[in-house]
């Protein structure tokens, strides 16, 4: 709906608002407006000012906890402070203390919120420079001068004792430098009035040892001067008294040591230098020592006689032996001297003898009779080891070895007591196969031919390592499958569980048929046989768990089959058939023999035949050269009479002959004798090549070498 408005409403409103204000201003009020906006302005504004005064110093104290303790990009000024006072250069700790000054400067500054802050932080660093840098450099200027000091007290030190020790001339010369230094003036500086006391206590020293260190035959005048000498208090001249007294009773006392370790140094065969013998002499003189002169005399007599023995063989002692032995006999007995010397003789064999059984290198070694060094078996299973070095020690010694053996008609070994101790704990202390099959491969390569009597002097104590060390060598040195499988046997053996669960105890299988089986062929020896059943056990063990299998699952077949590898039988992959190499073996008269591992089982019998058809074969394969005899020195024609005789093994494809009883269940088996020595010895190793050419067996050797004896015997030979 539409509103009207009439032109009467309308005129009176716009005249009336067209009407001019009279209305006037007071200057005065305004002046008073003004005033008090700009007194709220300026209060608002002061009460910024200390807001921002207020929050900038609580940040400058935080920021100032930051500076002193340090942060993540810097170290603090408390620990620089610390750490620049303790330097002995000043110069050195002020730029130290600086550069950590900047750095923490900057790297604060920069996180400042505003001016003031930075203002504020400024002043503080800078106080605290200066507070700092004054404690800087009084600490290290004093550490400075104390450095200083200790440097020249040590300098004094240095040059005290060339005085009291040094020879004349170097005594004179340190005894002029000394007093110059201690009349300089920088020396006088540096000590100040502690100068003195120095000086007084390093002549005191000088003076007191000097008197102190004089032979027991100048004591006397000694302490007499040294009552005189102004340096010296009374306190200093009793103790020089004190001194000589209990030097002559210990001087006297570490001589009667000396001359028992000479004396024993002597029976041992060590002659002593002639210095020390008069050194000895002179002391026990001094001190009165009557029974260590009489025992000095003694061994000045029997000095020559040991030092005469040293340069004989064991033959040639035993023949003085026996010479001056007689002379108990002769009319009017012995002399004193000739007594003496037959004592000493006996003495001295009785000693070798024993060396000799312990250790023949050591022994030959010390005698002067070879020159050795030490052979270091660890390194041979090191990764980095150089077997190059390991061969040509062994090469060496191996000669050394003959020698010590030759000259004192003593069966060779080629180790030292201390080497032989070394393998033993190698082998013990190895935790993985590979380090056992490394260590017996490697004696075999070092020593060569020699290795089987290696094995041989440590099969008393090791009859495991000694055992796979012939495996190898029945191999040519390579470590056949029989050695692998006995090395992971041996792992299973050292862990509780794992021979819990694989490894068959010795006990339970000694009574088994295979064992009777075979036990023939070990000629009664049961150390022999207990080294091929725990080697059996081993490669039984690692079967087991290769299979998947325990001892819950014992087979007789499986068990017998690694009873023939620890004896060394192998199997030989063929196109057609596997030919079964080595172990066992039946000879003609239906008893086990043991075979190297070049002849093919199921031959033996062929063997037999071949060397029964051809007489020459029987002479060639004679282990020592000689002929075969009978009990009454009668030659053999033939060593195949009536019947075939009984082959009985002595050794890897060495065989005694038995003409009579069964020797292993018969009174009288009649062996053939050698008419050079002993039993007559068969070795097929030594007409090998003819036994693989007649029966066309395959030559599954890698080299031809009989000289490569494994020994069932000899690795345990200690029956």
């Amino acid at each position: 709906m539409a509103i009207k408005l009439y032109k009467s409403q309308l005129t009176p409103t716009a005249e009336s608002s067209n009407v001019a204000n009279t209305n006037r201003i007071s200057m005065s009020e305004v002046q008073s407006i003004g005033k008090a906006w700009k007194g709220m302005v300026q209060a608002g504004e002061q009460l910024y000012v200390t807001h921002q005064d207020i929050k900038t110093d609580n940040e400058i104290l935080e920021k100032s906890k930051e500076v002193m303790n340090g942060g993540e990009n810097f170290t603090g000024l408390s620990e620089t402070t610390i750490n620049a006072s303790q330097m002995k250069d000043p110069d050195l700790a002020g730029k130290v203390y600086n550069d950590e000054w900047q750095k923490i400067f900057d790297n604060v500054n920069g996180t400042l919120s505003n001016g003031m802050a930075k203002k504020k932080f400024k002043a503080f660093m800078t106080k605290q420079n200066l507070k700092d840098i004054n404690a800087i450099k009084t600490a290290s200027t004093t550490n400075m001068i104390n450095s200083l000091r200790t440097n020249k007290l040590d300098q004094i030190e240095t040059l005290k004792k060339s005085i009291i020790y040094g020879t004349a001339l170097e005594s004179d010369l340190a005894s002029k430098e000394l007093s110059d230094l201690l009349a300089n003036k920088k020396t006088k500086d540096i000590f100040g009035n502690t100068l003195d006391k120095v000086t007084k206590d390093t002549n005191k020293e000088i003076a007191y040892f000097g008197y102190k260190n004089v032979p027991i035959s100048n004591q006397d005048a000694a302490l007499a001067a040294a009552k005189k000498d102004k340096r010296l208090d009374a306190a200093d001249v009793q103790k020089l008294i004190t001194h000589f007294k209990t030097s002559k009773s210990t001087n006297n006392n570490l001589n009667k040591d000396n001359v028992s370790q000479m004396k024993s140094n002597l029976d041992a065969g060590i002659i002593f230098s002639e210095d020390e013998f008069n050194a000895a002499i002179a002391i026990a003189t001094q001190n009165q020592d009557e029974k260590t002169l009489i025992k000095l005399k003694q061994m000045a007599t029997d000095a020559p006689i040991i030092q005469d023995l040293n340069t004989k063989t064991v033959a040639q002692i035993e023949e003085k032996k026996n010479i001056f032995t007689s002379f108990k006999n002769r009319e009017g007995g012995m002399t004193i001297a000739e007594a003496n010397e037959l004592r000493i003789t006996e003495e001295y064999l009785a000693s070798l003898t024993t060396s000799l059984e312990k250790d023949l290198i050591t022994t030959a070694a010390n005698k002067g009779v070879i020159s050795i060094s030490e052979i270091n078996f660890e390194d041979i299973l090191k990764p980095d080891g150089d077997m190059d070095v390991f061969i040509d020690g062994a090469t060496n010694r191996i000669a050394q070895a003959d020698t010590a053996a030759s000259y004192y008609k003593r069966k060779v070994k080629y180790l030292t007591a201390t080497e032989a101790n070394t393998i033993k704990s190698v082998f013990n202390s190895a935790d993985t196969a590979e380090q056992i099959i490394a260590l017996s491969t490697s004696i075999v390569k070092g020593f060569g031919v020699k290795s089987d009597k290696v094995f041989q002097q440590i099969s008393k104590d090791e009859t495991i390592l000694a055992h796979l060390g012939g495996l190898v060598i029945m191999n040519n040195g390579i470590p056949n499958e029989n050695v692998k499988l006995a090395a992971e046997g041996l792992m299973i053996s050292k862990n509780e569980n794992l021979a819990k669960l694989y490894k068959m105890s010795p006990t339970d299988v000694k009574s088994t048929n295979i064992i009777k089986k075979y036990s023939e062929v070990f000629v009664n020896s049961n150390i022999a046989l207990d080294s091929s059943v725990e080697m059996t056990n081993l490669i039984y063990a690692a079967q087991l768990k290769k299979e998947g299998k325990t001892v819950a699952n014992f087979s007789s077949n499986s068990y017998q089959k690694a009873f023939i590898m620890a004896a060394g039988g192998t199997t030989v992959d063929g196109t057609i058939f596997d030919k079964k190499m080595g172990g066992f073996d039946e000879n003609t008269r239906g008893t086990m023999v043991h075979i190297p591992p070049w002849l093919e089982r199921g031959t033996f019998n062929k063997v037999i035949q071949l060397l029964k058809d051809n007489p020459e074969l029987v002479a060639k394969a004679s282990l020592n050269g000689g002929k075969p005899e009978d009990i009454n020195g009668k030659e053999f024609t033939s060593i195949f009479t009536n019947e075939d005789p009984y082959f009985v093994t002595v050794d890897n494809g060495q065989y005694k002959i038995a003409n009579g009883d069964n020797p292993v269940t018969g009174n009288s088996p009649e062996y053939i004798l050698d008419s050079n020595k002993g039993f007559f010895v068969i070795d097929i190793n030594k007409i090998k090549t003819e036994i693989i050419n007649q029966l066309s067996l395959p030559n599954t050797t890698i080299e031809d070498s009989a000289s490569w004896v494994f020994s069932l015997k000899q690795i345990q030979i200690y029956k």
